[in-house]
């Protein structure tokens, strides 16, 4: 039997609630977060729990980084996972949610989409800039360089169209 999984993500950007009950799903049949694996999760075998999973966004240095999980493990929320400044917190599906109000769940989206703007520029930049130093047709090199980009650069936009179509629809609806 196997001890260890893979699940994928489905992009923060765009499915995190639907990430964290995927998650929530995989802990009830015993499959449980252990840490951020390239777009997705690495889950481990357990009892099965049912517990929910809240991810928050922070830049914090370490002394900030404490104060920080000890004030959600004071809320009932236990750290399970960081990784670039995003923190995955479990706790029962009693616990009170950390964001209620759209206030604060604006806060966390503007957290969130802090860098994705500026990547969105610099990678839509560097692929103007290959396609106009570089002709893709010359080389098999160039046509990677500029396919890499190309992908980073739409990335990024659709990202960052995520956010602002999320944030938009938390100021409408009260909710994402």
């Amino acid at each position: 039997m196997r001890k260890k999984k893979y699940i994928t993500s489905g992009g923060l950007a765009f499915s995190e609630k639907q990430d964290m009950r995927k998650l929530s799903q995989q802990a009830a049949r015993g499959w449980h977060l252990q840490d951020f694996a390239f777009m997705g999760y690495r889950l481990v075998r357990g009892e099965p729990k049912h517990v929910q999973y809240m991810i928050d966004y922070r830049t914090l240095d370490t002394a900030e980084e404490q104060e920080y999980i000890g004030m959600f493990e004071e809320s009932g929320w236990t750290l399970v996972c960081n990784s670039y400044g995003m923190y995955i917190f479990q706790a029962s599906i009693d616990t009170a949610p950390i964001y209620t109000d759209t206030d604060t769940k604006q806060d966390k989206l503007k957290r969130a989409s802090s860098f994705i703007p500026k990547s969105a520029l610099i990678w839509t930049a560097l692929t103007v800039i290959a396609f106009l130093i570089m002709d893709p047709a010359d080389s098999w090199m160039a046509t990677i360089i500029c396919t890499i980009l190309l992908i980073l650069a739409i990335c990024s936009v659709a990202m960052t169209l995520a956010f602002y179509y999320r944030t938009i629809k938390l100021i409408r609806k009260g909710d994402d």
